[in-house]
């Protein structure tokens, strides 16, 4: 009997009914007597989880759809080892998305999608080697949560950002009083520099050209009368 398999297929061969061989792509002759070949599909498909529900670490349903990109790898492996390869990778990568959701809370599940789909990936990849299945990614497609849900969660990112703001600006303003106080205490230790600062601002006042300074000493500042030249 003349056996044909195209380039995207294998043939699993059971002879007596049990498995003999796995034949390539091309022409085969093969004795009909009690032989049956099973041809796999061994391009690469998607398979997609969706519609499942799993709590998050701070105990908030959440749904997800999940696409997993795979292969047939073993064509014997994955017809001897499991019922059904594909239920199985469903099962598998089912699994590992309830794992890497359920590890984490809501505000981490809704902004680590790149980081829960590599752990899916990983962890379906894993489990599927052992029924000749490669896995080559998997993506979060979707994550739904309850309206309600979702509202509050905006309200509390919200609440955190003026939070954190306000901290920083209370920060700034601490930072500022120490400083002025600090200046404070620098000056009344060293009057000599507040006379320079005092002779500063008097220098640059006088620059304007529109101003008259008289400087009288100290010990004679409450004799002359203020209002001269008025």
């Amino acid at each position: 009997m003349i056996t044909v398999i195209f380039e995207y297929q294998r043939a699993v061969e059971y002879r007596w009914g049990r498995y003999a061989r796995t034949l390539d792509p091309g022409v085969h002759l093969t004795w009909p007597l009690f032989v049956r070949h099973v041809r796999v599909d061994v391009r690469q498909g998607s398979l997609q989880v969706t519609g499942q529900q799993v709590l998050t670490a701070d105990r908030i349903a959440v749904g997800f759809n999940l696409l997993v990109w795979h292969r047939v790898a073993d064509p014997a492996l994955a017809l001897n080892q499991v019922a059904s390869w594909a239920d199985a990778l469903h099962q598998a990568a089912q699994l590992a998305a309830r794992e890497a959701i359920g590890a984490r809370d809501l505000e981490a599940v809704l902004g680590e999608r790149s980081e829960m789909a590599a752990e899916i990936t990983e962890a379906t990849r894993e489990a599927a080697q052992a029924f000749g299945v490669e896995v080559t990614r998997a993506t979060v497609k979707d994550v739904m949560v309850d309206r309600e849900v979702e509202a509050a969660h905006r309200q509390k990112l919200i609440a955190d950002q003026r939070g954190q703001a306000e901290l920083v600006a209370a920060r700034h303003e601490v930072a500022a009083a120490r400083a002025r106080a600090n200046a404070a205490q620098i000056v009344a230790d060293n009057p000599a520099i507040l006379a320079q600062r005092q002779l500063d601002v008097l220098e640059k006042a006088a620059q304007s050209g529109m101003n008259q300074f008289i400087v009288v000493p100290r010990e004679l500042a409450g004799r002359v009368d203020i209002n001269v030249g008025r």
